[in-house]
């Protein structure tokens, strides 16, 4: 019995209030400050620092390859992102939808490393813009720090203290601190600003193109170097889920959120590959500069301005980005905190800025001190690690969620924001109409609708063996555990794959037998899955594909994950180890799940009323 209360209270799921209750968040971000912010948190160091370094070290030319891999596994995350973005319009992100979908220690999880994620992400990129500013003024800074102030002779950090990234990341805490709607302004100044730096590599990059860097030897380091590289690169797509932290934010979040996703991903694909395969053309990838690669190959021309050129380039984007991963991370912890579990302290709104300022000094202070003892090297897999699980979660989730009962429908105004014709035309491309065609008369409000979809109403283009059975707690049941099958599973074969790949080709009988057991445990979960009825509700945008698609995901991060180095994992553990004694010493029992009667968490989704977003468009949005 005790059992079993605590695995009820481990797995309960967020109630109706995470969309109902009107937020202290003003709403003032339309797509394109969105887009905005994803665009500008994905094209940072990424692309000025790490492309480099994975060019040399890792993949060598092949890295477009890596870039590539990374870029269709960023490209179906956000997909999922997309679905529960429009659906679930709040602060959160993977945390939120974790919680709604597979329960609270899993939301935990999630969220822990989405903080963790953010807080690296925000120390690498400090330290890459304090890199880039140091080649302005020729090393004088680094010089100054490791002569003048100290020299640090640890392998487990960096070689010197560097002050400059540590200041960086005050300056933007208070911008930030400031209010959205000023932050979102600076931000997209310095996004500018980056991207006429990248036509500029493009264009200019082409005349000094040589493609025997690529004919003699494009692969270096093999497949293995590719994968590696893959999973590395994945760093460089981190962050577009900026877009999802920022839905409490966003004035239409019903078509704001997946229009945005969308174009952040594929206008950041663009710009890495554009950028690696230029890099990798200009110069042999073993001539590359360790620190700013960029900004030395484009050096050797016959401009030499060049490389302050691509030095403010990498100061716009590494400023730009880090804008961004102090404003998410503030956001998750203010989710946190408000669900209680994390201490409520952080769930306060400043009533001038409506700004969660003590969530973004915390992140900021924590920030700093790692921006300033760490280096790029040794914060990029980490990094890795904590995006890939939160991605993955989000997919289960998506999976999980279809075949649930009592999920709720939701439809946005068509003659929303996205009505432009470029707009209108990359939503529909994407998505599915979710409009009744059964009835003409039918308005739909500004406000995103909520509610249970007729027999006449289900989706014309499905399956109609969907619907022979009602979805139920017995067949989401099923589900669940065809599920978990299904994720260990795929483990079993990407680990097996990326570790006993050479014993698989010289044909030896137990590992053709383990293939062959991962192979068909993965084939029957999706079988099982198949066979199980789904709900009947529809949303802006839909994942298309259930169950093959997440499954697809899954496997890629999986394989993705599986490449990384040990220590990384060593990392991970400890990191999540305090995350545990925190939920079990406070979160389990000041969890708002916790704290109300039993009959009002039996719900799974369902919403007695539509959530009053038009009131809060229509404030004023600025002060």
């Amino acid at each position: 019995m005790a059992c079993q209360r605590l695995r009820n209270n481990l797995t309960r799921k967020k109630s109706d209030e995470v969309f109902q209750s009107d937020s202290l968040l003003r709403r003032c971000l339309t797509t394109i400050d969105l887009t905005s912010l994803g665009v500008g948190t994905v094209v940072g160091a990424g692309l000025y620092v790490v492309a480099g370094e994975l060019a040399r070290d890792i993949a060598g030319p092949a890295v477009v390859l890596s870039f590539l891999l990374a870029s269709l596994s960023a490209l179906l995350c956000a997909s999922f992102y997309a679905e529960f973005g429009c659906r679930i319009p709040k602060a959160g992100s993977a945390y939120i939808y974790t919680y709604v979908a597979l329960g609270e220690i899993w939301a935990f999880v999630v969220g822990w490393n989405i903080i963790l994620e953010y807080i690296i992400g925000g120390a690498s990129l400090a330290r890459a813009c304090s890199e880039y500013i140091d080649t302005v003024f020729h090393g004088e800074i680094y010089h100054f720090f490791m002569n003048g102030i100290a020299t640090w002779n640890y392998a487990a950090i960096g070689p010197f203290p560097d002050l400059l990234a540590f200041g960086l990341v005050v300056v933007v805490v208070i911008l930030v601190c400031l209010g959205t709607r000023l932050s979102a302004n600076v931000q997209k100044v310095v996004t500018a600003g980056n991207f006429l730096v990248v036509l500029f590599m493009i264009v200019y990059g082409l005349f000094f193109a040589n493609f025997e860097n690529w004919t003699n030897d494009f692969a270096p380091y093999g497949t293995r170097g590719v994968l590696r590289g893959a999973a590395s690169a994945f760093y460089a797509f981190a962050g577009f889920d900026v877009v999802t932290t920022a839905a409490e934010e966003a004035v239409n979040p019903q078509t704001n959120i997946p229009l945005s996703l969308i174009l952040t991903v594929t206008i950041s694909t663009m710009a890495y590959f554009g950028v690696a395969t230029i890099l990798t053309l200009m110069l042999p990838y073993y001539q590359l500069d360790a620190f700013v690669p960029l900004a030395q190959a484009f050096a050797q021309g016959n401009f030499p301005a060049a490389k302050y050129i691509i030095a403010v380039g990498g100061i716009c984007a590494t400023l730009s980005a880090l804008v961004c991963v102090v404003f998410s991370p503030s956001r998750i912890i203010y989710s946190m905190s408000t669900d209680g579990l994390l201490f409520r302290w952080f769930s306060h709104v400043n009533n001038k800025t409506h700004a969660p300022v003590r969530a973004t000094i915390t992140v900021g202070c924590l920030t700093a001190l790692m921006a300033m003892i760490f280096d790029i090297n040794q914060l990029v897999e980490l990094l890795s690690i904590g995006t890939l699980l939160a991605y993955t979660m989000v997919a289960i989730s998506v999976l999980v969620s279809r075949y649930q009962p009592g999920v709720q429908s939701v439809y946005a105004n068509s003659a929303s924001e996205t009505s432009t014709r470029t707009g209108q035309w990359i939503l529909n491309l994407c998505t599915k109409s979710n409009e009744p065609q059964h009835d003409s008369t039918l308005q739909i409000s500004q406000t995103a609708a909520y509610q249970p979809i007729t027999d006449e109403e289900k989706p014309l283009n499905d399956n109609d063996d969907d619907f022979k059975r009602e979805a139920n707690e017995s067949t989401a049941f099923c589900v669940k555990l065809s599920v978990f099958f299904l994720v260990a599973g795929i483990a079993g074969l990407a680990v097996f794959l990326t570790y006993c790949f050479e014993r698989i080709s010289e044909g030896e009988w137990w590992a053709v037998f383990l293939i062959c057991v991962f192979s068909g445990t993965i084939v029957v979960s999706l079988v099982a899955i198949q066979l199980q009825p789904r709900n009947s509700a529809t949303f802006p945008f839909m994942v298309p594909g259930v169950p093959y698609i997440p499954a697809i995901t899954i496997f890629i991060n999986a394989v993705l994950m599986a490449n990384l180095h040990w220590t990384t994992y060593v990392r991970f553990g400890v990191w999540m180890i305090l995350g545990f004694i925190l939920y079990l010493f406070y979160g389990y029992q000041h969890s708002t799940e916790a704290i109300k009667p039993a009959n009002q968490r039996e719900g799974e989704f369902f919403l007695p009323e539509t959530p009053n977003i038009q009131k809060v468009v229509n404030k004023p949005q600025i002060q």
